[in-house]
């Protein structure tokens, strides 16, 4: 028999014991398993970062952007910066956006937007353009450093992403685990 737990006062009358046997070793396995999990879920979402900090993405941290996209012609893209669309318009860079093309070749082009993008909500998106060519090409936006083609034909995935949500499911197993774990090995009363 155990001390009864204060903030769980027994029932007149009743007897509190610890769960032994089988569903006792059970509960201890579940909630081991559970804190395994949590320690994985870490571990993973720190995997995620260094992944990240490798990515060419505008929205990875101190990427860069490549010397140059596959494009195909006639497919929309999406134009991105390293900076966030507040920060572009604040700046006034979204009032009169000139953007180019410039081909394997050397030959620089103006490059005809079909929307640009000044909610702030798109956080790095600023821009679509239909491509006007199949190829390889870089693009340049009058005052943005680094323009970014985050959805090109040879553009990385985001792999980082798919390690958070990752991450994120594992953790809420090990939750799950852990508090059914630990809620079987609690005390329970025992009738006399």
């Amino acid at each position: 028999m155990t001390q009864p737990n204060p903030s769980h006062p027994p029932r007149p009358g009743a007897a509190t014991a610890e769960p032994s046997g089988p569903s006792g070793e059970r509960a201890g396995s579940q909630l081991m398993a559970g804190v395994v999990l949590l320690v994985l879920a870490l571990v993973v979402f720190g995997v995620s970062r260094v992944v990240a900090a490798r990515q060419q993405h505008a929205y990875d941290q101190g990427a860069s952007p490549p010397p140059s996209y596959t494009i195909t012609a006639g497919r929309t893209y999406q134009l991105s910066a390293d900076r966030s669309v507040a920060e572009l318009k604040q700046a006034g860079l979204l009032n009169d956006l000139a953007c180019f093309t410039t081909s394997v070749t050397g030959e620089q082009s103006p490059l005809a937007l079909s929307s640009t993008a000044d909610d702030d909500r798109n956080l790095h998106l600023f821009a679509t353009f239909i491509a006007p060519v199949t190829g390889s090409i870089a693009v340049s936006c009058t005052g943005i450093a680094g323009v970014f083609v985050d959805d090109a034909d040879n553009a990385a995935p985001d792999r980082s992403a798919v390690l958070v949500l990752l991450s994120g499911g594992i953790g809420v197993l090990g939750v799950i685990a852990a508090c059914s774990g630990g809620y079987a090995r609690r005390p329970r009363e025992v009738e006399e």
